[in-house]
């Protein structure tokens, strides 16, 4: 399985597993796609980004892999939809600055990058991006 493919697995499943996440995605299910979200969108929910910097050399293969989950919620104000996508946020990161369980790979090290407000022009939804940075080397 390439890096990307197992990173964004293993995330997804870190996320579905942890009990502050699915709280805060309640009470619907923590829907997490990637790349787009089937239109129209059911809210609250989640895209996983991947970004893959390889790292390789004679001594080895590795790669530097950014996790981005944009995340988006729309309850009945804009106040209410950005403490939903806050909290979201926040249970993400918990769930997600650990080392994760790849197939193929080893997460050596990882690094929290941001977690910042993104504006969206619709006056209902909240967006809020988190990225985390993972060191992988491939499994023997």
């Amino acid at each position: 399985m390439n890096i990307a493919t197992a990173l964004r697995t293993a995330a997804e499943t870190a996320l579905r597993a942890d009990p502050a996440t699915v709280a805060v995605f309640s009470p619907s299910n923590v829907r997490l796609y990637p790349l787009a979200a089937p239109m129209p969108p059911v809210f609250p929910y989640g895209l996983m980004l991947t970004d893959v910097a390889g790292d390789d050399t004679e001594c080895g293969e590795g790669s530097e892999v950014t996790l981005t989950l944009e995340l988006f919620a729309r309850e009945a104000t804009h106040a209410e939809s950005a403490a939903k996508v806050e909290a979201m946020a926040g249970a993400a990161r918990k769930a997600l600055t650990k080392t994760l369980t790849l197939a193929g790979h080893v997460v050596d090290d990882w690094e929290f990058q941001f977690d910042r407000a993104v504006s969206d022009p619709d006056v209902l939804t909240a967006h809020r991006s988190v990225s985390i940075t993972y060191l992988t080397s491939a499994s023997a």
